[in-house]
């Protein structure tokens, strides 16, 4: 019994064995085509994607690099602009200062030469007033002339008038008698010295 025993035991562990042995072969030979289509497909969109991300990585790199080099070349040009403005505005820094020193050396001179016409004149002024002062005092030999032609022609016309002859303006004089006459005459001629 015993016996039977241990050889069903042996029996059912050999069928156990086999089954397994059978499944397992079995499960292999059906899963494999699967876990190897799988494997396949899982590969090929790894592949795919990992091209994509590749490709977007690159457009990413080369669209920086563009930004890269555009600005490198903003960044020059700016700064070539900026050392044309710098060199420029110490041009006109130098300019400038070159204008107002030529602005005071001028202004320093119309002062001085102000200064002098000043000068003259004051000078101007005082010979002016000192010529007023000497022709007030002595005046002109000419304007003396002149004074003493008219005395000696108010002189003359008198005993014309006093004879009726024409005076000054051709207007012939009174008649008046000869003692009137004289008497005019004399008194012209005693009158006349005291006007010279």
């Amino acid at each position: 019994m015993e016996i039977l025993l241990v050889v069903t035991t042996l029996a059912v562990g050999v069928a156990v064995l086999y089954v397994t042995a059978t499944l397992r072969t079995r499960t292999r030979q059906n899963t494999a085509p699967l876990i190897d289509g799988a494997v396949k497909d899982i590969s090929g969109e790894l592949e795919t994607t990992t091209g994509e991300l590749k490709r977007q990585l690159q457009l990413m790199a080369d669209e920086l690099q563009r930004d890269r080099d555009d600005t490198r070349l903003e960044e020059r040009k700016i700064q070539g602009r900026l050392d044309h403005a710098d060199s420029r505005l110490s041009s006109l820094a130098s300019q400038l200062m070159v204008e107002l020193e030529t602005i005071r050396r001028l202004s320093e001179h119309i002062g001085v030469r102000q200064d002098q016409l000043s000068g003259d004149l004051q000078q101007l002024d005082h010979q002016v007033a000192q010529i007023s002062e000497a022709t007030m005092q002595f005046p002109p030999p000419a304007h003396a002339d002149e004074e003493t032609a008219a005395e000696a022609a108010t002189v003359e016309t008198v005993p014309a008038q006093a004879d009726g002859r024409e005076g000054p303006a051709g207007v012939p004089g009174p008649a008046r008698s000869a003692d009137a006459a004289l008497d005019s005459s004399s008194g012209a001629v005693a009158a006349g010295p005291g006007l010279g």
